[in-house]
Parts: structure tokens; sequence; C-alpha cells
């Protein structure tokens, strides 16, 4: 039956904001029933944000719809509102990208990421938080409040996506577009345990979208469900019909290493797999350690010539200085030697973990999510290992060029999400969701699970 409300008025913004079901999808099933209408969903949508945002200082800037570039009414996405990550271009707006609000840029058009979303209905609400220039795995910022988790408000974020994640995480919009150069949009997410998806590097355009490494940026995206980043990824970049997910069980090969690894997680990790059927296991992986370097050397290098400018010039912030400036320094060869040999290691890669398996699993973060304080430094307890043990798992996905998710499978001594990290070949974002939503079906259906890893439906 149509839900009978009012108008709410801005003037009465701190009403109490009725229920939306929590899921994009549960969103989209109420519309279609005519329980809500689509300008109804989207007013409470915006009063929700406007009520909430500020105790969690992950908003940058509220975005007002104008009658010239309202998002259809009638796309796929029609009644959802999402907010971005402020590093992308917006109609006539150039992004604050964690220094500023931004500013009014005339001619500047939409990234094509954005514009897709829009023109599939998706109302952006806002501009999300960032690290400045999207420089730091904490998302500490000194031009901004720190953004607060909204599951433990001494608990780090994550960075350089942090307002995605906390907006996602606190139910304030069904979906974010972020970016990830070596990790920001996986550690957030793992952080204020969400679901993460680091796209096939160029599957989503990333015109529009400010660089630090051009080598390693992608476009990912955020939501709570596996089922909804899917209704996203439809707009963004339709799954290629020869590339379906496999009508069999899926096959994956799994890396827990013995050092480096807190308890809690290769504990949770363990009992994951035990669930699991035909399950590969390897000991060691032993080029990790240099893939890292080799993403490192790439991360600094790129970063160093986006940067040279304020480098130079002296006006580069912190923690951009911490990321680019070594760059400048490193023997001018290295960049040259790491890019010649990243399709040789993709092969190799490839070849020996995802063949005859489709997905390789492994942890997302180190440690148990830890507070903030002990990952900043200048804060007592600062503890560099901690810091370390945020972005250890990440960099070497973006060296290679592959889609990677991230989702909560259990939870610490102390309620926070562990997550688990799964990296599929390129182009294979579909396998990655499918593997997530049967996860996340298990826990409102127990057999679905089984059911879907021992059959392949």
């Amino acid at each position: 039956m149509q839900m009978r409300m009012q108008t709410l008025n801005n003037a009465f913004w701190n009403w109490p904001v009725p229920e939306l079901p929590d899921t994009l999808t549960g969103l989209q099933h109420a519309l279609a029933c005519g329980e809500w209408s689509v300008a109804q969903a989207l007013e409470v949508q915006r009063l929700r944000m406007r009520q909430q945002a500020g105790r969690l200082h992950c908003v940058v800037r509220a975005l007002a719809v104008s009658h010239d570039d309202a998002p259809s009414p009638r796309g796929s996405l029609a009644g959802v509102g999402l907010a971005h990550k402020d590093i992308f271009d917006l109609a006539g707006w150039r992004p604050g990208l964690g220094r500023d609000q931004g500013a009014a840029a005339p001619g500047v058009l939409p990234a094509p990421a954005v514009e897709r979303l829009t023109r599939q209905g998706a109302a952006p609400l806002a501009t999300l938080a960032m690290a400045e220039h999207a420089c730091g795995a904490t998302g500490a910022n000194p031009h901004f409040p720190r953004c607060v988790n909204p599951l433990h408000a001494g608990a780090v974020v994550g960075g350089s996506s942090s307002g995605s994640a906390v907006a996602v995480a606190a139910g304030l919009v069904y979906g974010s577009l972020a970016t990830d150069t070596a990790g920001s949009v996986r550690i957030p997410a793992a952080t204020c345990g969400v679901l993460g998806l680091k796209t096939t590097q160029g599957r989503v355009p990333r015109e529009g979208v400010h660089p630090l490494a051009p080598g390693l940026d992608t476009v990912g995206l955020m939501t709570r469900s596996a089922n909804d980043a899917a209704r996203l990824m439809d707009a963004l970049a339709p799954e290629p019909e020869h590339d379906k997910v496999p009508d069999r069980p899926l096959r994956i090969c799994a890396w827990i290493p013995d050092a480096g690894v807190d308890a809690q997680v290769a504990a949770a990790l363990e009992s994951f797999l035990a669930d699991l059927p035909g399950v590969r296991r390897i000991d060691d992986w032993p080029d990790f350690r240099t893939v890292s370097q080799q993403a490192d050397v790439m991360l600094h290098a790129q970063a160093g010539h986006t940067h040279a400018t304020a480098l130079r010039e002296g006006f580069a912030a912190p923690t951009v200085r911490e990321v680019a400036l070594p760059g400048l320094v490193m023997p001018a060869q290295w960049l040259p030697a790491v890019q010649a040999e990243r399709p040789r290691r993709l092969k190799s890669f490839l070849s020996a973990y995802l063949t005859d398996c489709d997905l390789f699993l492994l942890p997302a973060l180190a440690e148990p999510v830890p507070d903030w304080t002990s990952v900043t430094p200048g804060q007592a307890p600062y503890e560099p290992s901690r810091l370390l043990a945020l972005y250890r798992f990440m960099g070497f996905v973006n060296y290679l060029g592959l889609p990677a998710i991230v989702f909560p499978i259990a939870a610490d001594a102390r309620g926070m999400p562990i997550s688990v990290q799964l990296v599929a070949r390129p182009f294979h974002e579909h396998v990655l969701l499918a593997f997530a939503d049967a996860v996340q079906q298990q826990r409102l259906d127990g057999a679905a699970f089984t059911r879907h890893f021992q059959t392949g439906k």
C-alpha cells in the first residue's frame, strides 16, 4: 500500500526519520511494491544524511540536485541515494581532494563513473571525506575532523576513502564510489565492516578522477551487501556476456601466512575455510615480498611525478610528502624496471594460483581493527607495526591490476569485524560478488552457503 507521508520540510529536519530498508535491493523492492515513491525515498535519505552526518564527520559537502542535472526517475537505480569520495569531478565543480570543500569550475564534466550511476537514476547526496590527495592508510587529515568509526568511536576508520566507509556503515547511503591505489577502498571497508570492491584496473573509467599513481589507481565501491554492489556494477561496467559465474562449485586457493598475522585473524580465517569444500591450501607465496616491493616503487615514483611541483616548491602536505617524496630521490631506472616486470609477475601469479582455482583467499588486515591512536604518528601509544598491518596485504593487488573484495566474516574479542580478502582473475568481479553473496546469504539461510558451493547453484 502506498505510504502516506507529507513532504519533509527542511525546517523540521530534526524530526524522527522514517525507516527505509537496510539494503539497496530492499529499497528497490519497496519502491516496486509502491510502499514508497522515488521522491519520498530520496527525501528521507537526504534527511537522514543531514541528521546523522555531523556526528560522524564523513560528509564534506551536501549536494542539492538541480532540475537540469536531476537523476532519471525511471532508471534501474531510481530512488537510490549515493555519496562519493571527494575525488571525482562533478558537473561544474572540482573536488576538494581532502584539502577543502571544492570549488565551482564552469565547463567541468562529471566523471564518467559518477555520470553512469546518475544516468540510471541514482541521486548523489554528498561528497565524502578522504585523506588529503588520497595519501594515507589511516584517513588522518589536518583540514577536517577525524572521521568516526560508527562501530567503535575509538577505532581507526582507515584511508584514504574513510568518508565512504563511514557513510555506508552508518546507513547514510546505500553505496559509495571511492578509489583504491594501495588499499584505499579495502582498508576502510574492513575497519568499518562493509563490503569493499576493488575493480580490475581500467574496468571502470578513471577520467574525471584525480590521480595519485596512475598505474595503480582504480575506481572501486563500497556497499553493505554483495547484491547491492552487483547492482551498482551493472550500471558502472556490465558483466561481459561471455564471462559468467562458473556453473560449478567455485574453487578457492587459500594463503594464511604463518608469520605476521594475528592469532584472532588467523583463527577466524581458518574457521571460515573449514566451511568451504575443496580448498587448496598453500603454505607460502615466495614472490609476495618482491611483488609488494615493486608495488611500493610504482606508488612512490608515480606519486612523486603527480606531485612533483608541490614537492619542489615546498607546499606538499605531510602525508603527500611521505608517499611522493621517495619517488623523487629513487634511481630513475627503478620505475621502468618494475613496469617492465609487471606482465611477467601477473602471468606467474595467475598461472600458480588462479588457473585451477577461481579465487585466491588471504587476510584483509593482518591484525584486528586497531584504535586510531595506535596507528597515528605522534599519538600515544603509536605502534608502527600496527600501521603496517593495515596495508600489508593490499598493494600487490594494485600492482597486478586484479580485482579484489573484502567483507566481514567474524568478530574479534571486542566485537570489531574481521574481514577476508579474495582476489580474482582480471574482469571477474562478478565471481567475487557471487561468492560474497553466497556467504552473506548463509547468515539468512543456513543451508544456502553449503548448497551453492557444493552444487554451484
